[in-house]
């Protein structure tokens, strides 16, 4: 018999033979309303929570007693082997669990539990996860079963898990769009530090065309002060060269007055 395909056409023709009482929760067999299933999602949860606190603390033990906190630590002890053959097992037991509960979901659904297998698939097991939780199940009996009742305890603990996933989903999707905005900001701030960078790139290409062209006229000045230098030094010698002329003249005419005295 196929363990997903829990129940036969000769069940079909007697569905008084599913017994609620024989109803194992753990079991692929029978079906979960919408929310039986996310009660006992809950559930699994919190224990599978519950146990790897366990186990972590015994690694701890385990940790604590070589001195050492790696990996590879684990395989030098038996604690160390007993932790990860319990944590291999917590793992093993909690996902049969819990793909269990999802075939018993699926059921309900009147589809073949083969479907949870899209689990397995990126993106796809998001939204078939979110197809099944909200899904209504098959009115009735159907090939899987007699519609199995919800509890008051699944009744409770599904609309608190369900109010605790949509307020999750909510932050979530809160802190997706402040993530996305803030990518956006530095991503605006990126944009204008490279402008501004490209902007004294130029700048200070501008800066360097304005040196080289000031650089000729600065030999052009240093030029043309040379000229005025050598203008300067040239009138200098000439006035002085005709200071000399007018005390020369001074001096011979002087010096013609006093011979003509003596004459006289």
């Amino acid at each position: 018999m196929n363990p997903l395909e829990t129940q036969t056409t000769a069940a079909l023709t007697n569905p008084s033979s599913y017994s609620q009482d024989k109803d194992n929760p753990f079991s692929p067999k029978g079906r979960f309303s919408r929310l039986s299933y996310l009660a006992w999602m809950f559930i699994v949860g919190m224990l599978y929570t519950c146990t790897l606190f366990i186990v972590a603390g015994i690694a701890s033990v385990a940790f604590l007693k070589s001195g050492a906190f790696t990996f590879e630590i684990l395989f030098q002890s038996g604690l160390g082997y007993f932790v990860i053959f319990l944590f291999s097992a917590v793992i093993l037991a909690f996902t049969i669990i819990s793909i269990c509960i999802s075939i018993r979901r699926i059921h309900d659904l009147d589809k073949s539990g083969w479907l949870w297998l899209l689990f397995l698939i990126p993106l796809i097991n998001v939204i078939f996860g979110i197809y099944i939780m909200c899904a209504k199940g098959t009115d009735g009996d159907n090939k899987y079963g007699p519609q199995r009742a919800t509890e008051q305890t699944e009744k409770l603990l599904g609309t608190l898990y369900a109010v605790f996933l949509a307020i999750f989903i909510v932050a979530y999707g809160s802190i997706a769009v402040w993530m996305l905005s803030m990518q956006n900001s530095l991503n605006q701030q990126m944009n204008t530090i490279e402008m501004a960078e490209q902007d004294d790139s130029n700048l200070a290409q501008q800066l360097e065309n304005m040196e080289q062209e000031i650089e000729p006229s600065s030999d052009e000045i240093e030029q043309q002060a040379e000229v005025i230098e050598e203008s300067s030094e040239a009138v200098n010698q000439s006035a002085e060269d005709a200071v000399e002329a007018a005390n020369a003249a001074a001096e011979a005419t002087e010096s013609q007055i006093v011979q003509e005295a003596n004459q006289r």
